[in-house]
């Protein structure tokens, strides 16, 4: 399958959207998707679309096998934590671990991301 240059580099620059997104702090996230269920908002976009961008781009081979690895990880994460109810809220993205773990998961990936831009 081919694929567009132009078009894989529009995957990538929606990927770089959504992990800037993940790994921005909780004030930052509620403030631009203020009128969201924000803490969904913020998974779903990773998960549903930001992990299928990186999929096509790892087979593009424009992203690391690593960097798709650690997209995934902030994915389960994410998957994980929807067995508690209480970290699906404004206050448990101010104040709870498991989100702060996933911004710093996503800044390690978003580091990676611009060094290899």
């Amino acid at each position: 399958m081919k694929n567009d240059i132009d078009e894989i580099a529009q995957w990538y620059d929606r990927f770089i959207e959504n992990v800037i997104q993940i790994s921005m702090e909780a004030e930052q996230q509620i403030q631009k998707l203020h009128g969201t269920e924000v803490a969904d908002e913020v998974a779903l976009d990773f998960c549903e679309i930001g992990l299928v961008y990186a999929k096509k781009l790892l087979d593009c081979e424009w992203i690391t096998h690593e960097q798709y690895l650690l997209a995934e990880n902030i994915a389960k994460k994410l998957d994980l934590m929807t067995q508690k109810q209480e970290l699906w809220n404004e206050k448990a993205l101010l104040t709870s671990i498991e989100w702060e773990e996933c911004r710093i998961m996503g800044k390690k990936l978003l580091d990676t991301l611009i060094i290899n831009k």
